[in-house]
């Protein structure tokens, strides 16, 4: 009778298991927050209206951690792109729209989706057309996620409206490289099958010493 118990007991233990393992399985993705993008590279595209635009890529390796802002050069060294040199920072000062400055960069994943706010990304800009110091490119920025790897790509349209520099309308940028995402506790009914699991076996144990 004792054998058979246990033989119980072990299956009824095993069917709970299984059942969440698979409610667990089927349960829909999580957001989870991004702590730093580790990028690559990326692409830039300025339309100068008339004078047409000016585009091109980059592979510059850069960090650009969120929840804080990041002078230069601390995200990517300066790249250069059709002629023109970007060096890139995150800041809170005013710009056009936007008086009190844009938040700290923040992000999360949801699924093979991620959203990430650029809104406070600059960038001194020299080049056939423009000379500026200080340019607000950034805005928020959404692209996909890869939840095996982390590997993410995302992209954002800039309006540059009310900047009052010659021709330049607007703006599409994208950045590639790889997420760090900040730990998730795990779910509160994986917690309590793992408590639930300890004191049957608890119990199971102290059966087998009676």
């Amino acid at each position: 009778m004792t054998a058979k118990r246990q033989r119980s007991i072990t299956g009824c233990v095993t069917a709970i298991l299984m059942g969440v393992v698979l409610w667990i399985s089927a349960a829909p993705a999580q957001a989870a927050s991004v702590s730093q993008l580790d990028i690559t590279g990326g692409s830039v595209n300025l339309n100068f209206g008339v004078l047409g635009s000016v585009s091109g890529t980059f592979t510059q390796n850069g960090q650009l951690v969120m929840g804080q802002y990041q002078p230069l050069p601390n995200i990517f060294q300066p790249v250069t792109i059709a002629g023109h040199t970007f060096s890139i920072f995150t800041s809170s000062q005013a710009f056009p729209g936007t008086p009190g400055g844009a938040p700290v960069p923040t992000g999360s994943t949801a699924g093979s989706t991620i959203a990430v706010d650029l809104t406070a990304l600059f960038a001194g800009v020299t080049g056939p057309y423009m000379n500026e110091a200080s340019l607000n490119v950034g805005g928020n920025a959404a692209g996909t996620f890869n939840e095996l790897t982390n590997a993410f790509n995302v992209s954002w349209t800039k309006s540059f409206t009310g900047y009052n520099i010659p021709f330049l309308q607007s703006g599409t940028f994208s950045l590639q490289g790889s997420a760090q995402l900040a730990a998730v506790p795990l779910p509160g009914a994986l917690l309590l099958f793992g408590s639930g699991l300890m004191g049957i076996l608890g119990f199971r144990k102290t059966h087998q010493v009676l």
